[in-house]
Parts: C-alpha cells; sequence; structure tokens
C-alpha cells in the first residue's frame, strides 16, 4: 500500500483529511503545518520511507518547489468556490478571484448566477501572487477570493481575503489521487529493484552512460574486470574509468552496435556497445563485456541444443506476395501442406525460407505437433551423432522423438557432415519401414532448406545422392528480394508497424521517394537486410513519416556494396531439373511413389490433381477421408475428380 504523508495547513482540514482516508480505508500520516512550518515537517519526514506527500494552497506550493517526493494538490472544486461567495452576497464594495486559470475557470458563470460582478486576477507563477494583489488593490478590489493568498499577505494593502476551503470531495479526490499515484510509484520500486537485482548479479560486466557519456549503472561484474567500486565510478565521463567507455562516435555516426574484441586486464574480452533509445532519439549507452573464457564455455554448452522446438508464428497470410512467381509459390506451397511428402526450399540468405516452412507447419495436419529446428551448420560429427539419432528409452532417435507429430525443419542441410547424412538416411528408411507396419505411428513431416540447388552438391560429392533422392519431394524456391522489388513497399508498410509497436513511435509510412530508393538497390542479403534498413530509417525518423533527406545517408550505404552474384543460372537450373526429372522417373518411380511429388515443370492444376490422387490412393479411395485430410468437402473432391 502507498504510504501518504499528508500536511494540512488548518486543523480543519486536518479533520476532512481523517475523514476521507476512513472512507477510502488508506492509512495517511497527518501534520499540521501552514506554510515554512510545513515545509520544515515535510523536509523531516520525507525520510521516513513516504511515496507521495498531500497539501493544499501556498503550502502545496511550497512543498513542490522544495521536496524530492511528488506533491498532490488539493484542488478546489466548484463547490468550494460557490460556499465561499455565498458569504459575500450582499457585500457592498468590489469583489476579486485570485487564483490560476484552473481556478478561474466557470467562476464568472458562478457569478453571474449568484448576481455577484467578479474581477479576475490569473496568477500562475509563485512571484506573481503579491503584484496580483497590489494590482487588485490599485482597481478599488475590497475583497479577494483565493486560495494561494493569505491574510498576512494581503493585509498591508488593506484588502480582505477569503480562502476558499476545500471540501469533502476535493480531499477525497486528493486522496484517490495521491493513492493511485502512491501505488504506481511503488510498482516502478519495485521493478527497479528487480530489475537492479538482476543487472548487478549478471554474468557479464555491464556499464551504462547517459547522453552526455556520464556513468550511470555498473555492475557487480564491472567493478571486478575494471578494477573500480561502483561509487567511484558514478558520476563520472565513462572515459575517464576506461577508453572503451568512449561513446561520443557512436552518437556522432548514430552507429546502433560495435562489436570488438578488446585486451582488459590481461584478457580477451568481447565488448558489444549499444546506443539507447527512447521515441527515437539516443538517451545514453551501455557497453556488455564477456570474456573470451565465458565465450568457449557457452559454445560448448550450446553444442547440445543443435535442435530446438521452436514457435512457429508464421501463417500464409503473413507472407507477403504481389509479384506473380511468389504468389504462385505460396499456392503451390498451400497445396503440399495437406500432404505428408517432403519438401525442399531453396532461396538465398534472408529471402525467408523458415517462415514459408512455418506457414506450411501451421496449415497443415501436423499443426498441434512441434515444430522443430535443426541447425545442420552447427551440428559436428562425434557427439552430436548421439545427441540427433541416440535411443531415448526404445522411443526412437532423440530428433525424431522430440519432433514427433510435428514438422522437423532442417535448416542449411546442404552443410550436414557426410558422417551424419548416412545416419539420416538410415532414420529416413527405417521411419518408411515403421510407417508401413504402423499407420499409427506420428513421425514428423520434413521440411528441408538450403541457399541453392542440392544437386550441384551431390555431383560435387559434398552431399549424398540417397538423401537428396529422400528430401526431393516437393520443391519451392524463394525468389531474392531483387527479383521481387514491387514487394518492397508492403513490406516497409509491416517493418514500420513491427517496430511501432515495439518502440511505441507512431510512424505512418515512407515517402515515396525513399521507397523509390529503396527499390534501386540490390539487397545481397534480402529480406533480413531490408528490415534491418528499415528499422534504421525509423529511429532516424523526427516525424510522422520517414523523410528523404533523413533516410539518404543511410540508404547510400546500400549502394557502396558490390553488386550480389547469381548463384545458379535459372536456365542452366531447369536444364539440370529436367534432366534429373527423366532420371528419376526412370530409375525410381517406385521411390517416387513413396516419398513424395516431384513439382518440376508441372502447372498448379496438374500438382493438385496428382495429390488428390495420391491422397485417395492412401487412404483407400475412402472419398470422406481424403476430403477431410485435403481440407475440402466431399462434392469439391468429387467434382476435381471428375474433371
Amino acid at each position: 500500500m502507498a504510504r501518504i504523508l499528508v500536511i494540512a495547513p488548518s486543523s480543519g482540514l486536518k479533520e476532512l483529511f481523517i475523514e476521507a482516508s476512513l472512507k477510502l480505508q488508506q492509512e495517511i500520516t497527518i501534520e499540521v503545518g501552514k506554510g515554512e512550518e510545513g515545509l520544515t515537517i515535510a523536509r523531516k519526514q520525507e525520510k521516513n520511507g513516504y511515496d507521495v506527500i498531500v497539501s493544499h494552497g501556498t503550502t502545496a506550493h511550497l512543498l513542490y518547489q522544495h521536496c524530492r517526493l511528488p506533491v498532490v494538490e488539493v484542488q478546489t472544486s466548484g463547490y468550494d468556490m460557490i460556499r465561499t461567495l455565498m458569504l459575500l452576497q450582499g457585500f457592498p464594495g468590489k469583489v476579486g478571484i485570485l487564483g490560476s486559470n484552473r481556478t478561474l475557470q466557470g467562476a464568472e458563470t458562478i457569478g453571474t448566477l449568484l448576481t455577484m460582478p467578479l474581477n479576475f486576477f490569473p496568477v500562475e507563477q509563485e512571484e506573481e501572487r503579491l503584484p496580483a494583489v497590489q494590482q487588485a488593490a490599485a482597481q478599488g478590489i475590497q475583497a479577494i477570493v483565493s486560495d494561494i493568498i493569505g491574510q498576512a499577505e494581503a493585509a498591508s494593502y488593506g484588502v480582505h481575503v477569503l480562502a476558499i476551503i476545500p471540501g469533502q470531495e476535493a480531499v477525497m479526490s486528493a486522496l484517490t489521487e495521491a493513492k493511485r499515484l502512491g501505488a504506481s510509484i511503488n510498482r516502478t520500486k519495485q521493478q527497479h529493484m528487480f530489475l537492479a537485482g538482476i543487472l548487478s548479479e549478471y554474468e557479464d560486466a555491464i556499464i551504462a552512460v547517459d547522453n552526455k557519456g556520464v556513468i550511470r549503472l555498473v555492475n557487480k561484474k564491472a567493478e571486478a574486470l575494471f578494477a573500480i567500486k561502483e561509487e567511484q565510478a558514478m558520476e563520472k565521463p565513462g572515459r575517464e574509468v576506461h577508453p572503451l567507455l568512449q561513446f561520443t562516435d557512436m552518437v556522432k555516426t548514430q552507429s546502433f552496435s560495435i562489436e570488438e574484441i578488446h585486451s582488459i586486464a590481461n584478457q580477451n574480452v568481447l565488448v558489444k556497445k549499444r546506443l539507447l533509445y527512447h521515441n527515437g532519439k539516443p538517451i545514453g549507452a551501455v557497453a556488455v563485456c564477456k570474456e573470451a573464457s565465458g565465450l568457449k564455455q557457452m559454445e560448448n554448452r550450446m553444442s547440445c541444443f543443435s535442435f530446438t522446438p521452436q514457435q512457429s508464428r508464421m501463417h500464409f497470410p503473413h507472407l507477403i506476395a504481389t509479384t506473380e512467381e511468389m504468389i504462385e509459390t505460396l499456392e503451390t506451397a498451400r497445396l503440399f501442406s495437406k500432404h505428408d511428402t517432403p519438401i525442399l526450399i531453396y532461396g538465398e540468405t534472408g529471402t525467408g525460407k523458415q517462415s514459408l516452412a512455418e506457414a506450411i507447419h501451421n496449415e497443415s495436419p501436423w499443426r498441434e505437433g512441434p515444430f522443430v529446428v535443426l541447425d545442420c551448420t552447427a551440428i559436428g560429427e562425434g557427439k552430436a551423432e548421439e545427441e540427433l539419432f541416440g535411443e531415448v528409452k526404445g522411443e526412437g532417435s532423440n530428433i525424431f522423438n522430440l519432433a514427433k507429430g510435428g514438422t522437423l525443419y532442417l535448416q542449411d542441410v546442404g552443410s550436414m557432415p557426410l558422417a551424419l547424412q548416412d545416419r539420416f538416411i538410415c532414420l529416413l528408411q527405417r521411419r518408411h519401414t515403421i510407417e508401413r507396419i504402423d499407420s499409427a505411428q506420428s513421425s514428423p513431416r520434413i521440411i528441408a532448406a538450403h541457399i541453392h540447388d542440392l544437386k550441384s552438391e551431390v555431383e560435387a560429392g559434398r552431399f549424398r545422392e540417397e538423401l537428396y533422392r529422400l528430401l526431393h519431394g516437393g520443391v519451392l524456391r524463394l525468389p531474392p528480394l531483387r527479383k521481387r522489388k514491387q514487394d518492397i513497399p508492403e513490406f516497409i508498410r509491416w517493418f514500420i508497424i513491427s517496430f511501432n509497436m515495439r518502440e511505441g513511435k507512431q510512424i505512418v509510412g515512407a515517402r515515396p521517394e525513399v521507397i523509390a530508393r529503396l527499390q534501386e538497390a540490390s539487397w545481397p542479403e534480402n529480406i533480413r537486410q531490408l528490415k534491418e534498413m528499415v528499422e534504421k530509417l525509423c529511429r532516424a525518423a523526427t516525424g510522422l513519416f520517414i523523410e528523404g533527406e533523413e533516410a539518404e545517408a543511410a540508404i547510400q550505404e546500400l549502394f557502396t556494396v558490390p553488386e550480389p552474384i547469381e548463384i545458379r543460372e535459372p536456365s542452366k537450373q531447369k536444364a539440370e531439373e529436367r534432366t534429373y526429372k527423366e532420371e528419376r522417373r526412370q530409375a525410381h518411380s517406385l521411390e517416387s511413389e513413396r516419398i513424395g511429388i516431384d513439382i518440376t515443370g508441372k502447372t498448379l492444376e496438374e500438382l493438385e490433381t496428382e495429390i488428390i490422387l495420391r491422397v485417395l490412393k492412401e487412404e483407400k479411395n475412402n472419398q470422406s477421408q481424403a476430403a477431410k485430410r485435403l481440407g475440402i468437402n466431399r462434392t469439391t473432391l468429387w467434382r476435381k475428380i471428375k474433371e
């Protein structure tokens, strides 16, 4: 519960606070003191762990100026104004109202209702109070109604002062606000303590500075690494503690992050420096330092996690496609999702191969199962064999058991060592044997991806032909971003939306000239690079739009890199596909029927027919079961068969 200190300028106001606290069931500490006396009391008490102070009138203004704690002022209401003015009905002299614009709001209407001519003297600053009284006296005002002027201050000018005394409503409102504010402060304190505890005990050295380069945070690991004490480093410029803690160049060049290896205290340390932003503007920077020995330990630990279940968030509506080639690719992928044929996805780095694999998984009958990613570049021979292919209490191999009932995604499958490819071939062949015997066995659906056609890897002796045939069911190719530039505006839209949601900004788009410039770039790293660029432009944007002048310097960097080299010529790829297609039909027709469907050279209608016939055969011509698996009704299935 919030701890509230009340400084009541009068004993009468104290009683109102007591009544209000009982109604709100809020514990409060009440002290009576007016002006300087109230300030003295507040300064002594604020050291006792209070969250917020509540007071009224000139005393509240004084506390606000000189106390560290937040101050909630009892705001007088229209009811309080009416009660005070009622005392002056029939008063023969001129009446003035002195206070802030908030106090004066509605006072003219109240005066009209009470048939009282009123004069108004707005006061917003403390130093304006006495000059306003002097001005009122000069205009012949004989009585002033105010909540910020005392009798003693107005006496020397010969003016009567009637204080606007807050009623029960105003006191209740002030306590309610103090209770809300105190609760918010308590939550912030708890969160601060929690985060401070995490940072203090974090295994890496962390030092943070504000936008002037002054140190604001040092954790225990940083104290040990840099041989400093937190109390000695705080409030000092980072460069005085260590030359590495100089961030000026990063701020000037708007470099979002820098990673470097340095020698600190006779040991190699990976130093990651990153700018900190708020509302798109840099507010400071942080340096995270990891000792090289720690990196090695992490590498050893990570070798045990070559394959992991992941959340598959992508669905087909999330994938952007305005080009004819991409639209056709997604339509084909939807068809493949209904069948258990293995799928090969080809595409350069950053083209979205895993996103497409996730969408296929989420559209498939295996969507309730796990989506397991096996990064083939991160595994090696030896220990990895047991991790991937070791038996688990008779339940099958580790990797298939983990992905059971779901999808196994082989990322960069062409990087798998040859010895492990042999093990994988045995695993896939064993899977088919088991499924023929026990149709209830739920092995994972296989989706593999690589940056270029695996046929060339087979020819070079780097990939087993048998594994290639086992994986070569449906084939999907994702074009590089430079060949789908009309998709770029749509990508930009969704990257901006994502950035706004994450960073709390309100950017509504990019100017046409910015989009045109982005469409001119070659994008060697494809969609991933475009996303990073859009986020960089969002951080630099100062208004609602990404403007051309703000974006040009960053965009210009895109044109200083070499043009991407085509991985393989499309004509050569098609020739290889035709050759391989004939070889496969002649030499492996039986195997093809068992493992999947080759899409090379076929129209969507031909693929659809082949999939329907395959599913019907697997369901022993049970049209109801086949329609259920294909996600269509029985009438539609019957019509397609007739066609």
